[in-house]
């Protein structure tokens, strides 16, 4: 019996409960024939059977016809050890096949959706632990279906997600590919050009964040600087160079954190150490206390002029860090060039598992 609930429990599909059943349930009542029923409105579907003749598989009867259809109706086991001597039985059904003696009981007990029959080829009444045997397969049965049902409505619900999911990244992609396209026609060619690379930004920061869906929709810091960094690589050089661990970042600080690297990087090509072949950006982050340390390093760079800062969108990196990521920033121009500290709290969740990722590891 533990073996037939075991196998019961770990079935995915209704026709894997009724093969098991009709391969365990004979040997569990030691009778020469089983019948698996299902309920179809007032009717009585003999669906599957294992026997030493030939039953009614395949056959439907209505409820108020069979002995099958008594038990469900009136929620029971029902013991017949002499088909001849009990009214119930439709004999003339029975006149055909082996059955003398018959155990039926309905599955799902307060509202049956099914029965389980077991039948002698002679007279025969089975004992209370055969009963409770019986019994006990009909539960299990019940579960293993009532599993079945709430898997099929799994798999359909996620099948509407993920229908709905697309729909949603398919709009996105068309909002972020109209924004740039109403930039062009509307705003000067340089600010349009900025524009568009902010909502690049956004959209880079958008993607790994779908492909990220799975794992609450959480992006680790290395991957978001990579993927922003990604269009200001040089394929002929190492450009930048990235150190710290693993921190995961929610959503919204995702993309404020985002938006500032982007930044970042545009200013560096326009002013700072990617204008110049010789260039180099470092950038570096580890997490103190219950706050991010991002420090964004520029050296080997043009000459600085330290009065270009306010034009170089400092505003914007500022108020995302203030507004967005509710931290500070200090934003400076040396003569090796621009540094830039980003300090931040993060949450407890991302907190945890950076300093699991740390254990034993340091800085590279």
């Amino acid at each position: 019996m533990t073996q037939a609930v075991a196998r019961l429990a770990g079935a995915k599909t209704a026709d894997e409960v009724v093969d098991i059943v009709r391969a365990t349930a004979r040997a569990l009542v030691g009778c020469e024939g089983i019948a698996i029923i299902r309920r179809d409105g007032d009717l009585c579907h003999y669906i599957e059977e294992d026997a030493i003749g030939p039953l009614w598989k395949g056959q439907k009867f209505p409820m108020s016809a069979c002995i099958s259809g008594w038990a469900m109706l009136n929620r029971q086991t029902v013991v017949v050890p002499d088909i001849a001597l009990d009214p119930r039985i439709p004999y003339e059904l029975y006149e055909e096949t082996f059955v003398r003696a018959v155990l039926m009981t309905p599955v799902r007990r307060d509202d049956p959706i099914a029965a389980i029959g077991a039948y002698w080829a002679a007279t025969y009444e089975p004992s209370e632990e055969e009963i409770e045997v019986f019994e006990a397969l009909a539960s299990a049965t019940a579960t293993a279906l009532e599993n079945v049902r709430l898997i099929s409505a799994l798999k359909d619900a996620v099948s509407e997600a993920e229908l709905v999911r697309d729909e949603l990244r398919h709009r996105v992609k068309n909002a972020y590919m109209g924004a740039q396209s109403l930039a062009r026609l509307t705003l000067p060619s340089e600010l349009g050009v900025e524009f568009n690379g902010r909502i690049s930004a956004l959209a880079r920061v958008h993607e790994l964040l779908d492909e990220k869906i799975e794992d609450n929709a959480r992006i680790d810091l290395r991957s978001l600087i990579e993927i922003e960094l990604e269009p200001y690589m040089m394929p002929d050089r190492q450009t930048f160079s990235l150190t710290g661990t693993s921190v995961p970042l929610q959503p919204m600080r995702a993309t404020a954190l985002g938006l500032v690297i982007n930044e970042l990087a545009t200013n560096a090509l326009k002013h700072g150490a990617l204008s110049v072949p010789s260039g180099r950006v470092e950038v570096a982050w580890m997490v103190v206390g219950s706050e991010l340390n991002l420090l964004w390093a520029e050296m080997n760079g043009p000459p600085v002029v330290e009065s270009a800062l306010p034009n170089q969108g400092s505003g914007l990196i500022k108020r995302l860090v203030e507004r967005q990521l509710n931290g500070r920033i200090d934003h400076v121009l040396l003569h090796a060039g621009a540094r830039c500290q980003v300090t931040f709290p993060i949450e407890a969740g991302s907190l945890r598992e950076s300093v699991a990722s740390s254990r034993g590891v340091g800085l590279r």
